[in-house]
């Protein structure tokens, strides 16, 4: 893969400029002509063992992500695979995230109360739906044109129940925001999430 896929295409979405990158994937704005919308497209780094078996797993958990069905959790428009390219198709959101409101300074509590109740409700649908976050930090909460919370990033969510031997399995998520058993890489569930 390129270092940059600007002005190239992944299926039916158009690459148009680099949003960020991470040490999990690289986020695009891309464009879906067939709609006339802009979308987020995550790419995830080429993998050296990219078998038929992590390539079922990254299909069973974009089509886990994709059943998340909550207006506080980042809808997954589509997901493919294209030229050894794992991609996710996401709703694009141009507000930021929750890190960059907090680098302007302190949050007027009203706000924060806010936020706290959209994504402890986009969490508890979660669980119910047994998908834990693994990684939830500012950065991985955006905020959309309208000053609601939507919590992305689904991308390293392991299914709570077992789903044999699709889910990944080590430590997995950003250190700062790990609880414990997480960063011991001991069994998890809803309960590191809000930690």
């Amino acid at each position: 893969m390129s270092s940059s896929l600007e002005g190239s295409s992944l299926g039916n979405y158009q690459i148009l400029e680099l949003l960020g990158q991470g040490g999990m994937a690289t986020v695009y704005v891309g464009y879906q002509q067939t709609v006339d919308r802009k979308v987020a497209v995550k790419v995830l780094p080429p993998h050296p063992g990219m078998n038929s078996q992590f390539v079922e797993r990254f299909q069973q958990e974009a089509r886990t992500v994709a059943r998340l069905q909550h207006p506080h959790i980042l809808p997954l428009y589509d997901y493919g695979t294209q030229e050894d390219i794992l991609y996710l198709v996401m709703a694009y959101v141009d507000g930021g995230s929750l890190e960059d409101r907090i680098t302007q300074g302190p949050l007027p509590i009203a706000q924060t109360e806010k936020f706290l109740k959209e994504i402890a409700g986009a969490l508890d649908y979660a669980h119910r739906q047994d998908v834990i976050h693994r990684d939830i930090k500012p950065g991985n909460i955006l905020i959309d044109s309208e000053g609601h919370a939507l919590l992305a990033d689904f991308g390293i969510a392991k299914l709570a129940k077992d789903s044999g031997n699709l889910t990944g399995t080590g430590v997995v998520g950003t250190p700062a925001y790990m609880s414990p058993e997480q960063a011991q890489g001991l069994e998890i569930d809803g309960r590191t999430d809000i930690y």
